[in-house]
């Protein structure tokens, strides 16, 4: 698990892997792994990583797409996960019909015959939870205690998403404070003898100005702001075309026209996603 995160760095794609083996493991029918998050009030709720696909209706299924790459959210505590969120405790559940924790199920719901919820921590904070269902003969505690090394490990890949999202943010926030400085320094210097005077809006190759149409400039503009980060397509055709509607082909002429201008700058194209000024 913790060697895949090197290479994979998608909590949807690692967890989705994991929830297979979880129920393989355990000989359940089906399950989610997710991340414990908190409302304003400090009520918890769990954004799901990976959920079982266990649509019952058109509706449900249309629910289930739609969510599936972004997280489903459970956050009703009258449940049987709402009992582990609370306590931060594992909850076993052999008869959940009754069950005083559980709130039922909704019309249409598959079969609810036995459930074990299992919480993960990491420097002593809850992160996230595991729930699974319908093991053939019900959960033990023996079997819970026996997944332990699985939940430290899903606690371990919690804690460091967590950690290279702030450091993306971070890094991001460094690239704005850079940019705003240059901008206030009047010059951004791009290398190979170019330079960008953002007062003027010239563009100079070693001290000699080159010619560029307004919406060349307005790109090159755009790029220059967002050196060594991706834009996208459609930040180029808000700032290019603000108040006209045209195809991204519009913007694939304007780049081509913009290369061959500057040969010598290393504006790299992102299939798919749109362009990176390397400098």
């Amino acid at each position: 698990m913790l060697s895949q995160y090197i290479s994979e760095t998608d909590p949807y794609i690692l967890f989705n892997g994991l929830l297979d083996t979880l129920l393989g493991v355990t000989q359940s029918e089906y399950g989610f792994i997710g991340e414990v998050f908190h409302q304003t009030d400090g009520t918890p709720y769990v954004l799901s990583y990976a959920t079982t696909n266990i649509a019952w209706s058109e509706e449900t299924k249309q629910l289930y797409e739609a969510n599936k790459s972004k997280g489903m959210i459970f956050s009703r505590l009258d449940s049987l996960y709402g009992a582990v969120l609370k306590s931060g405790q594992p909850v076993i559940s052999n008869q959940p019909l009754t069950d005083s924790r559980s709130c039922g199920l909704p019309v249409g719901h598959p079969p609810l015959n036995s459930f074990l919820g299992l919480p993960f921590y990491g420097s002593g904070k809850l992160l996230g939870m595991v729930g699974i269902a319908n093991r053939k003969n019900g959960y033990q505690t023996e079997l819970a205690d026996s997944l332990h090394p699985f939940l430290m490990a899903c606690g371990s890949l919690i804690e460091a998403y967590r950690n290279n999202v702030q450091h993306q943010n971070l890094t991001k926030q460094l690239y704005k404070y850079e940019r705003r400085l240059v901008e206030l320094n009047g010059t951004s210097v791009l290398g190979t003898g170019y330079e960008f005077d953002h007062a003027s809006r010239a563009v100079l190759k070693n001290g000699q100005p080159v010619l560029l149409t307004k919406k060349e400039t307005s790109l090159f503009e755009l790029m220059v702001r967002h050196k060594n980060l991706p834009v996208r397509h459609e930040k180029i055709l808000d700032h290019v075309w603000p108040d006209v509607v045209v195809e991204e082909a519009s913007v694939r002429a304007l780049m081509r026209r913009l290369r061959k201008k500057l040969p010598d700058l290393s504006i790299r194209t992102i299939s798919g996603v749109g362009y990176i000024l390397s400098v």
